[in-house]
C-alpha cells in the first residue's frame, strides 16, 4: 500500500482511538455522578445501577474496538496493513474504508461466517 494510503488509514485508526478514549473517560465521570443528585428510593438506585451497568458494556465494546485499531497500528508499523490475515491477499481499500481495522478480505469473511466463525 502506498505511504499516504497508509498515512491516510493510520491518522483515521489514531482519531478513532482518541474518540473512544475520550468518551471513555466521559462515561467514566458520568458514572460517578449517577445517584449523587440528592435522595434515592429504591427505583432511582436501581435505574443508577442499571444506566452505570450500560456505561461499563459501552466501554467492553469499546474496549474491543480498542485492540481491534491498536493492533491495526502495529500492522501498519509491520507493513501488513491491508493484508488479509487469512489469504495473504490485499484487502480491498473500499473495505478498509468502511472498516479501517478489517483484519479479512471480503471473501475470506464470508467463509468465516459461513462456518459460524
Amino acid at each position: 500500500m502506498e505511504k499516504e494510503k497508509l498515512e491516510h488509514f493510520r491518522t483515521r485508526l489514531l482519531k478513532m482511538r482518541d474518540d473512544i478514549l475520550t468518551k471513555a473517560k466521559k462515561l467514566k465521570e458520568d458514572s460517578y455522578t449517577l445517584g449523587t443528585d440528592g435522595i434515592q428510593d429504591m427505583a432511582d438506585a436501581a435505574s443508577n445501577t442499571y444506566n452505570a451497568d450500560i456505561l461499563m458494556s459501552i466501554s467492553n465494546n469499546d474496549l474491543r474496538l480498542l485492540k481491534d485499531i491498536d493492533h491495526s497500528l502495529d500492522k501498519i508499523v509491520n507493513e501488513t496493513y491491508g493484508i488479509c490475515e487469512e489469504c495473504d491477499d490485499k484487502i480491498n481499500e473500499k473495505r478498509l474504508e468502511v472498516n479501517p481495522v478489517a483484519r479479512y478480505c471480503i471473501a475470506c469473511k464470508r467463509q468465516m461466517e459461513e462456518k459460524g466463525l
